[in-house]
């Protein structure tokens, strides 16, 4: 079993006081399981907006929440203040903040990287972004060149700065289903080169495929953490919304299953049974470090998903204690 996440552990203040990591890269470097979850971020100015909705993702294992960075290249409030409410409102949790790279200058990324530090963020997940609604698309920097900078940060800033700031934790994303596979690798091994500490995933809905993007991975990638993303499926109708985000691939098998439902219930249940078979298959024969949960859609509905979201924090618990890569050492 997992050792729980230690919210609230007595020794962390301590810890923290002599170890300028994060708890999360703590666990990724001492090789512990961690299962994080992702929180879409609205456009809003109210803090309790925010909490509410990372509240509703609190677990005892779940160590950190991805705060989402223009989802969909839709606005919202800035990624870095939501990061800092969750980060200062103590809910014995950690935020991710996701980085993107894309319709920022180099000098503004910079800035959100010191904003980001000054506010007590410690982890980041580098990506290029989503091609932005109604504003024009700007990329100073690639995603390698951002996951360099942040990992260098803060002497590789290549300026004189006031006061002291703590290294970040940078990780990056992941497509293993991409239409390309070789090209997606390569990406991928150049993030890795670039810095990237752990990798987090699209979501998973089928396994051996997901076995045989892993077993693709060069050597160079062998010791790379990979945190695997689950999402929920509602239906046959609901997957296929899903399959049309880029990134995300639904196999035929699966649609096929929730076709038969003679209902949204019964379409429910035919997908959490398919999702545990596909893990209990997984966990024997992939590595993995930890599972990214997405409540795909839970946000929005809050308290009448949690049964849902439960239930994929389930599968991320059996998933991540069975796992050959899953480690329990305190």
């Amino acid at each position: 079993m997992i050792v729980p996440t230690p919210g609230a552990a007595g020794d962390e203040s301590g810890t923290r006081a002599s170890d300028p990591r994060s708890r999360f890269n703590r666990y990724l470097d001492e090789g512990r399981a961690v299962i994080t979850a992702e929180l879409a971020v609205p456009a809003t100015v109210a803090h309790d907006v925010v909490i509410e909705r990372a509240r509703a993702l609190l677990r005892p294992q779940v160590v950190a929440v991805n705060i989402t960075d223009g989802l969909r290249g839709r606005p919202a409030l800035s990624s870095i203040a939501a990061a800092a409410i969750l980060t200062h409102a103590d809910l014995g949790v950690e935020p991710i903040l996701q980085l993107t790279a894309r319709s920022r200058t180099r000098n503004a990324l910079v800035a959100d990287l010191l904003g980001a530090s000054a506010l007590g963020v410690r982890n980041l997940n580098c990506m290029t972004g989503d091609v932005p609604e109604n504003s024009s698309d700007l990329q100073d920097l690639d995603v390698f060149a951002l996951i360099e900078l942040a990992r260098a940060f803060p002497a590789g800033l290549g300026m004189e700065l006031l006061g002291q700031a703590d290294p970040f934790c940078v990780g990056a994303a992941w497509s293993p289903f991409a239409s390309d596979p070789a090209y997606e690798l390569d990406r991928l091994l150049r993030k890795r080169a670039a810095g990237a500490q752990f990798v987090q995933t699209q979501p998973v809905f089928d396994g051996p495929a997901f076995a045989a993007a892993v077993d693709r991975m060069p050597g160079a990638l062998a010791d790379l953490p990979i945190v695997m993303g689950l999402a929920p499926v509602r239906s046959s109708d609901h997957a296929r919304r899903l399959a049309a985000i880029p990134g995300i691939v639904i196999p035929d098998r699966l649609i096929d299953l929730l076709d038969r439902a003679i209902s949204e219930a019964d379409s429910a249940e035919r997908y959490w049974a398919y999702l545990d078979n596909e893990l209990d298959w997984l966990a024997r024969n992939v590595r993995l470090r930890g599972c990214h949960l997405m409540p795909i859609g839970h946000s929005k509905r809050s308290m009448r998903q949690q049964s849902t979201f439960d239930r994929l924090y389930a599968c991320a618990i059996k998933v991540t204690s069975t796992s050959p890569s899953a480690s329990t050492s305190n």
